[in-house]
């Protein structure tokens, strides 16, 4: 499994930064430059943190654009991005007047100004430049032990939280300040201590229910006695969606020798999620709660980054975590020979 692009996603959040989270005064204004970025296409902001319920929407008109509006909090992570995602970049927003230059193709590399966090971010990302995956993993833990009060602390432990496991990841929590764990990021990691089971490979599978794309009730127990790869997706994830047609080559070449994929998509908006499994042509079942990334099934299988996926045999026990492309296909017909 390729985690590169979405662990170099994830790195953007981690920086340096601690604030209070009270009511904050005043607006947002953000005047952007989309260079390349045709008249009239229409460019969306969306905060990610569920307490600002906000998604707006902006025409490019000479390859400029406006947000305005005013948030709760002092500081909260947003994407801004295309219709497709063809082009995105996560940001923080703040209550001041912001300015947001990209161009077409490289909305990942935009140059923010305006906002302190998002400043803050931007120098700790130049510091990390040089390290490892590990080695910025370590760096991320020691800033959320010397920063318990501080929302990047939050955020980042909810994003490893199944890599660092249930017991690691209660410790750090518990040196969180109530206040920060109020925080939808805060009630994201306490729900995770809560229903994670630890599971890892040579465990049964622990099973669950939700609904298909027809509201059928589906349990992966539905699928015992053949190999499972439990699939965790949302139509959201570039990455998941970048694998989607290996995997249905995948699929197509083994589904009549015994094997089955269970979807699970971390999907709010059901529409949305029906229209990515026609237009990527999953045949194999998909369910979803509608939750988002705190989907049941996410929670207790400890799932903190997209794709994630468990293979599980014959016996309903899991074998193997995050097997893609040939690696998946040798394992399958290893399997699938017994």
């Amino acid at each position: 499994m390729n985690l590169k692009p979405m662990k170099t996603i994830l790195t953007l959040f981690v920086l340096t930064c601690t604030f209070t989270y009270s009511l904050s005064q005043g607006n947002y204004e953000i005047k952007g430059t989309a260079k390349g970025i045709s008249d009239n296409t229409l460019l969306y902001l969306e905060f990610t943190d569920e307490n600002e319920k906000i998604l707006d929407s902006a025409l490019v008109v000479g390859e400029q654009f406006t947000f305005k509006g005013q948030l709760k909090s002092k500081a909260v992570n947003a994407i801004l991005k295309t219709f497709n995602y063809s082009d995105y970049k996560f940001f923080w927003v703040e209550n001041v007047n912001m300015t947001f230059k990209a161009e077409k193709g490289k909305f990942r590399e935009a140059v923010i100004t305006g906002s302190k966090t998002q400043a803050e971010q931007d120098a700790l990302i130049e510091s990390t430049k040089s390290l490892s995956d590990k080695q910025r993993m370590v760096k991320e833990k020691q800033f959320i032990q010397e920063q318990p009060n501080s929302i990047i602390s939050a955020y980042v432990l909810s994003i490893y939280a199944s890599t660092w496991g249930k017991d690691s990841t209660a410790k750090l929590f518990n040196a969180f300040s109530d206040e920060l764990k109020k925080t939808a990021y805060g009630k994201s990691i306490s729900d995770f201590i809560a229903l994670n089971k630890n599971v890892k490979i040579g465990d049964p599978f622990v099973d669950f229910s939700q609904e298909d794309t027809q509201n059928n009730i589906i349990k992966l127990s539905d699928f015992k006695g053949k190999v499972v790869l439990l699939e965790f997706w949302g139509s959201w994830c570039a990455p998941c969606r970048e694998a989607n047609p290996e995997l249905v080559k995948i699929y197509n070449e083994f589904k009549d020798k015994g094997f089955e994929i269970l979807g699970v998509g971390a999907e709010t908006k059901r529409e949305i999620w029906l229209k990515a499994i026609e237009k990527d042509k999953l045949t194999w079942p998909n369910v979803t709660d509608l939750k988002g990334d705190k989907n049941m099934a996410a929670l207790i299988y400890g799932v903190s980054y997209y794709p994630t996926n468990f293979l599980i045999d014959k016996t309903g026990t899991i074998i193997a975590r995050d097997l893609q492309g040939n690696k998946l296909r040798s394992k399958l017909r290893e399997l699938l020979a017994q």
